[in-house]
Order: C-alpha cells, then sequence, then structure tokens
C-alpha cells in the first residue's frame, strides 16, 4: 500500500492500514500531520470566504464597551481573522498532538513498554485521517448556513454542541463542546488500534491510555469553568 492508499485506508479498513503504516520510516508522519494542517486550514480559508463578514464582527464586539468598539471593528478584517486562524491551526495542531504523544511516551515508559517518542506521535498524527470526512461536511455546513450567520466554533456539524447541545458557539460551554466530535471519537478508535499492535498492551490498556490525553485536557477546562 502506498502513502495515500494508507490513510485513506484507515477509515475503512484501519487494523491492516494501521500495521502498514507502522511499518514505514517514522519520517512519513510527516503526511498525515500536513494533510491535518491543509484540511482545516482549507476549511477556515473557505469559511471565512462565505461567512457574513458584518454579522461576525458585530458577534465578536457584542460585549466590548460602545467607546472601545470602533477601535477594535477597525483592527479586524477578513484577511487579519483568517491569518489568526491560519496560524491557530497550527499551533493548536501541533502542540495538542504532541501533548497526546508525549503522554503516551510517558505512561508506557513507566508501565515498562517504552516506544520512541516519535513513533507514538505518528501514532497519534496517522489517527487524524478522520479528518477527511470533516472537510465536505464543514463545508456543506457552511454553505447551507450562507445568510443566517455560523460562528467559527459552530463549523464542524458533528461537535457535541452542533449535535447534542445546541449552545452558542461563543459561549464558554458551547466552545468547549464545540471542540469535541465524533471525529474525536473515530480518532481515540484509531489511537487504541495503533497502540495495540505497537505494544504487547490489551485492548482495555490500550483503551484507558488513548483516553489519557483528552481526560486531562478536558478536565482541566470543565474545572476552569466551574471555579
Amino acid at each position: 500500500m502506498n502513502i495515500i492508499n494508507i490513510y485513506t485506508g484507515l477509515l475503512f479498513s484501519p487494523q491492516q492500514a494501521f500495521a502498514q503504516a507502522l511499518r514505514l520510516k517514522v519520517i512519513t508522519l510527516f503526511f498525515p500531520l500536513v494533510a491535518a494542517l491543509a484540511i482545516t486550514a482549507l476549511l477556515n480559508t473557505y469559511y471565512y470566504a462565505a461567512v457574513d463578514m458584518p454579522w461576525l464582527l458585530d458577534r465578536m464586539v457584542a460585549d466590548i464597551p460602545d467607546d472601545q468598539k470602533q477601535t477594535v471593528l477597525d483592527s479586524l478584517s477578513k484577511g487579519r481573522l483568517l491569518g489568526i486562524s491560519l496560524v491557530g491551526v497550527v499551533f493548536l495542531t501541533v502542540s495538542i498532538n504532541l501533548f497526546r504523544a508525549f503522554i503516551y511516551w510517558f505512561v508506557l515508559k513507566v508501565k515498562g513498554e517504552a516506544q520512541r517518542f516519535v513513533r507514538l506521535f505518528a501514532i497519534v498524527m496517522w489517527s487524524t485521517a478522520p479528518l477527511l470526512l470533516i472537510l465536505p461536511a464543514g463545508i456543506l455546513n457552511i454553505y447551507l448556513s450562507t445568510g443566517e450567520g455560523l460562528l467559527p466554533n459552530d463549523v464542524n456539524p458533528v461537535s457535541l454542541n452542533q449535535l447534542f447541545f445546541k449552545l452558542s458557539g461563543d459561549s464558554d460551554w458551547g466552545q468547549l463542546l464545540s471542540t469535541f466530535s465524533l471525529i474525536n471519537i473515530w480518532e481515540i478508535f484509531l489511537i487504541i488500534i495503533g497502540l495495540k499492535l505497537a505494544t504487547s498492551l490489551s485492548i482495555k490498556q490500550s483503551f484507558t491510555i488513548a483516553l489519557l490525553p483528552e481526560l486531562v485536557i478536558y478536565g482541566f477546562w470543565v474545572t476552569s469553568l466551574l471555579l
């Protein structure tokens, strides 16, 4: 299987595709990393091209004192907002997935199942393959909402917030619930497969370890909202 077939194969034949991915040189992790960045960047670019900017800007400055609103509005433009979002895409994609890999590396080292950090980072990045489905789903969501107003946090149509809670995307809880979706669950499932193939862990142990980064991230986030 070539690298593209492996990437797409993770969607419908994950066991076989992951077995192939783990036989590749670790340097190939840059393919799913670049793919994750490109998919998210394309979605953000389309969003800012299609969104009703006057409506979005009004929402962004809604809580700012009236005497400061115009100053803030003057500092914002479609190009600047897009640039900020793209920088955020790179930073969050790289930092969050590095954090996940670090948690796995640390826990496995403690358990006596030490793995190279870069190999675990590769497992994490290959597991982002389900993002392929977010691109068309997100674009369709943006297209269907044209003229109605759609916040950046509401672009993902399969987030917990969009599917179940329907909170405002710019509220504290709405932002949190918008960051976790069915895609995240799929990615965790793939990480479990990757950890199981790369180590001698049982499925139960792989499942527990795969969940740890999400428990840490969302545990801190929920705690900060409750305090």
